[in-house]
């Protein structure tokens, strides 16, 4: 054979080799793109989000070549939760504000169809028991209190004797969906400080709730099976889920959180499959739903794992992970302090990102089930300026550049095969 023919033929092995061997930033892309589309309903509880996001992803498993337990990668189950599918209309003055990027309700709102009468307190307000000075809370039928940012947690947790609230917001209008399992007769309201004109008299707000006590919904978990230990386990976990609608039109596309974390198990699912070998314990591919309703699909898979957790090495949880020009976190990288040692040391030596931040112990993300039940847990989550959205309707593919996704994935796997040789097994 030709000296120059032969040279091709190892080139192209090479370059074959390494594919098999490498990320895959432009299928991360793209898949992102896919689950953040209108198609996807904001992968919320709305016209069933989650289930069209499961199915494309059950899809991808299965082209991957993923084993499932069980007859499918479908884990089901449910929870009480509550919607808005329909109408949210508010109107200051009778101009109607824009969902989301002017006024969100609290998920724990039940319907409601009235108007109000505004009852401004200072905006040097800062303290709940400030408002109790200077409200009659037995005379506020018909009104509704309008109460600066710095009230913490007012728009979220209420306050005690006040029906009715709107919390002025000056930064970026974010939504949230934790506590819709328990919605309320009360109306808690943020709007964006320049929609609320200082002249503003009145309020009215038609909104359509609907809540769903047993809503269906499922985790999706695939497996590549261990070539040394097989009844020993890593587990890569991301929520697939996001918020869904707010009203017919608004909806939260969810690119970075966490379209973005979900890419990247999908992406490291296709990388174990066609390298077998590189899994020395059976990896476990877990995508949850429920997590922005309060982690309630990882909290389901760590009481109902359809593997041993007694036998799990290690979670890796993914979250919000597009981004990284300033370095990456690592929550429990405190506690965890070997497993920290050793990414920091893999960091080091192939200068994956330029900071490492370890963090503490916090239960914010789906990593926390499974490290409550013994397990050792990594949350991971890239920074960077080049992406700051968050819980916004403006969490869209083409603003998350994936600026370190190579060192992501590359530190990542690093550490599992150090992992593997250096502290799992002594």
């Amino acid at each position: 054979m030709p000296y120059k023919l032969i040279f091709k033929l190892l080139v192209s092995l090479l370059l074959l080799s390494s594919a098999a061997y490498s990320q895959d930033k432009v299928y991360v892309k793209k898949l992102v793109i896919k689950l953040s589309s209108p198609a996807m309903h904001g992968r919320g509880y709305v016209k069933q989000g989650d289930l069209k996001a499961a199915k494309l992803l059950a899809k991808e498993f299965e082209k991957a070549g993923l084993q499932h337990f069980g007859e499918s990668y479908f884990q089901p189950y449910s929870f009480p939760v509550n919607t808005f599918p329909g109408k949210v209309d508010v109107k200051i003055n009778g101009k109607k504000l824009m969902p989301g990027s002017e006024v969100v309700i609290n998920p724990m709102t039940n319907s409601v169809n009235q108007s109000y009468e505004l009852l401004r307190l200072p905006d040097t307000i800062t303290q709940i028991a400030s408002i109790y000075a200077l409200v009659d809370t037995n005379q506020l039928a018909g009104k509704m209190l309008v109460i600066p940012e710095g009230v913490a947690n007012a728009y979220r947790r209420g306050i005690p004797g006040v029906p009715a609230l709107i919390q002025t917001i000056e930064k970026a209008m974010w939504w949230h969906v934790y506590g819709a399992g328990n919605p309320e007769n009360k109306l808690h309201l943020k709007i964006k400080a320049t929609a609320l004109p200082a002249d503003a008299k009145t309020i009215t707000v038609d909104a359509k709730a609907v809540f769903v006590p047993d809503y269906q919904t499922q985790n999706l978990i695939a497996y590549v099976p261990g070539s040394v230990q097989a009844d020993s386990f890593f587990v890569f976990v991301a929520h697939y889920d996001h918020l869904g609608h707010m009203g017919k039109k608004t909806v939260y596309p969810g690119a970075s959180d966490n379209a973005s974390g979900t890419a990247a198990v999908m992406d490291l699912a296709r990388y174990y499959a066609a390298n077998p070998e590189k899994a020395r314990y059976t990896m476990i591919f877990a995508l949850v739903s429920g997590e922005e309703a309060g982690l309630l699909g990882s909290s389901y898979l760590a009481e109902n794992p359809p593997f041993d957790l007694n036998k799990t090495r290690f979670v890796i949880n993914f979250d919000m992970v597009g981004t990284g020009s300033e370095g990456l976190s690592v929550v429990n990288g405190k506690v965890l302090p070997e497993y920290a040692a050793l990414m920091e040391q893999l960091n080091s030596q192939k200068n994956y990102f330029p900071d490492i931040r370890l963090g503490g112990e916090s239960c914010n993300s789906d990593h926390c089930p499974f490290y409550e039940k013994g397990v050792p847990a990594f949350f991971l989550f890239t920074r960077g300026p080049e992406n700051r959205e968050y819980h916004t309707i403006t969490d869209t593919p083409e603003k998350l550049p994936f600026t370190a996704y190579e060192s992501l994935f590359g530190i990542v796997t690093d550490f599992v095969e150090a992992a593997s040789s250096s502290l799992f097994d002594r």
